[in-house]
């Protein structure tokens, strides 16, 4: 009986172990990718109507309003599709290749020249964007205790608000100092290392047996 009782005790505490590593990534990757954004967003409006000919500050709210419809199109549809696929490690892939894929696409567009181009770019990162938040959501809520739930959040807020404000600071001085261009290309690139912590916690939710 007393072995019994440890090796549930031993199980309890892997359990907490484990969702606690979760917890943690998932806060620095979030942190990672949405800093990121928000360090691109300083210097997005100022790279658009300076390296882009002919645009204006109608083109970046027009550029913006296509991010935001498409993340709301695909949003259900996102959620579906992981809905579909028993287990976490679809999300975990999700995420990773979202992070990956939305810095690809910032670092493209800060070679941009054309109006077109600028939609394009803000097409994907919208459907990107959807998949990370639809992944991340499910990943994170899934692994919060429900005896801690609300010092969680409130850690993950903390953490995840000062990492805002320090980028927005940071990107800032990169756009007043190195230039607007040279923001988006630093932004992408801290998007694309982000993409390689949601990979640390694959091994959490890989089925048993592989």
């Amino acid at each position: 009986m007393e072995l019994e009782r440890n090796e549930h005790a031993t199980a309890d505490l892997s359990a907490i172990s484990k969702r606690s590593q979760v917890v943690r990534t998932l806060t620095a990757n979030d942190v990672i990718f949405w800093g990121s954004d928000a360090f691109i967003s300083v210097a997005l409006a100022l790279f658009v109507v300076t390296f882009i000919e002919g645009a204006t500050i109608l083109n970046v709210g027009i550029a913006l309003m296509i991010h935001r419809v498409v993340g709301a199109l695909s949003a259900v549809p996102i959620g579906r599709w992981f809905d579909t696929h028993r287990g976490y490690i679809d999300e975990v892939r999700g995420l990773s290749f979202a992070c990956l894929a939305a810095g690809f696409c910032y670092i493209s567009l800060s070679f941009a020249t054309a109006i077109w181009q600028l939609y394009l770019a803000m097409l994907f990162l919208g459907f990107f964007s959807t998949v990370n938040l639809a992944a991340w959501r499910i990943l994170f809520y899934n692994n919060v205790g429900k005896k801690n739930f609300g010092q969680t959040i409130g850690v993950y807020q903390m953490l995840f608000s000062l990492g805002i404000g320090l980028f927005l600071a940071v990107g800032g001085f990169t756009g007043d100092r190195y230039g607007y261009d040279t923001v988006l290309m630093l932004g992408g690139f801290m998007m694309i290392f982000g993409s390689l912590l949601p990979l640390l916690i694959r091994g959490y939710f890989e089925p048993k047996g592989k």
